[in-house]
């Protein structure tokens, strides 16, 4: 009897290679980004030079992953960034419990986010898989992250309350180099679509191609939604401690918030039967508002 198949005609093992590849990133990002500030905060730097070293980081990580999806788009297999993106990773977390001083410290989290900034490719890597499939699907694939990030950050906030915050480089290391594994291991790369591109006509300048005004929209408001977010959950860490809560209080509150994702992103595909792609977003946005 063969074996299920999905949409486009591949064996269900691939989508279970993604699957868990988002349940490994969930649960090794689980251990390690909502704690960043309280670590910082914990070894001495204040909330404005906390807010100026994540800054430096997200601008850091938005350059180089730009850069790799520009060469994962033309030389190097995506798969394969993701599996050195995970040692290097690995590698600049343990230089956390090594370091010491303001400025020693803030070049390592720069660097830290500089090696993890080809984490984003697991997305068009996936979207490529299911080109021929519902956009549906890509969600219910995505949901796993959030649900291995709800579990992991739970029991890591439990652990460092009760241990030390200084345990994080070691647990989210073999994490991180776990996920690469895993992508070595069942995300084969796979062939690129080749655009055939025609010869210009004598006489007629190429023209580079525009971008359109939507696209170009749609593009700021992600990135006042993606500022707003990283506002909310770096600062609501730092808010957290002054409060008087720890490492467990801050675990619950961030998987609180992952576990509000799941049941959106498994019912994306019965809620895309009443509402728009667009009708959804704007919605999302929303609710941040209020």
């Amino acid at each position: 009897m063969p074996r299920p198949t999905t949409h486009q005609g591949e064996p269900n093992l691939e989508i279970r290679g993604l699957n868990w590849a988002y349940v490994l990133i969930g649960v090794a990002d689980g251990t390690l980004l909502p704690f960043i500030p309280l670590f910082l905060l914990q070894r001495g730097l204040s909330a404005q030079l906390i807010g100026a070293v994540l800054a430096a980081a997200a601008l850091a990580s938005l350059v180089a992953g730009m850069s790799w999806a520009y060469l994962a788009d033309r030389r190097l297999r995506p798969e394969r960034i993701l599996v050195v993106a995970s040692a290097a990773a690995a590698l600049a977390s343990l230089l956390l419990a090594l370091t010491k001083g303001a400025l020693v410290l803030a070049a390592v989290i720069v660097v830290l986010w500089l090696a993890r900034a080809p984490f984003m490719l697991l997305d068009p890597i996936t979207l490529r898989r299911l080109r021929k499939a519902p956009r549906t699907d890509y969600a219910r694939i995505r949901l796993r992250m959030s649900a291995g990030w709800a579990g992991s950050v739970t029991l890591s906030g439990a652990v460092f309350q009760v241990i030390s915050l200084r345990l994080m480089p070691f647990v989210y290391a073999p994490l991180t180099l776990l996920f690469g594994m895993w992508v070595w291991r069942f995300l084969k790369p796979v062939q690129a679509i080749e655009s055939v591109e025609l010869p210009p006509l004598a006489g007629v300048p190429r023209r580079v191609p525009k971008v359109p005004v939507a696209m170009v929209g749609f593009l700021a408001s992600a990135f006042l939604l993606g500022a707003s977010l990283a506002a909310t959950q770096n600062f609501l860490t730092l808010r957290i401690s002054f409060l008087g809560g720890g490492a467990l209080i801050i675990g619950a509150a961030a998987a609180f918030q992952a576990l509000t994702e799941i049941p959106t992103m498994g019912y994306t595909h019965v809620l895309t039967r009443r509402l728009s792609h667009r009708g959804l977003y704007a919605i999302g946005c929303a609710v941040y508002v209020v």
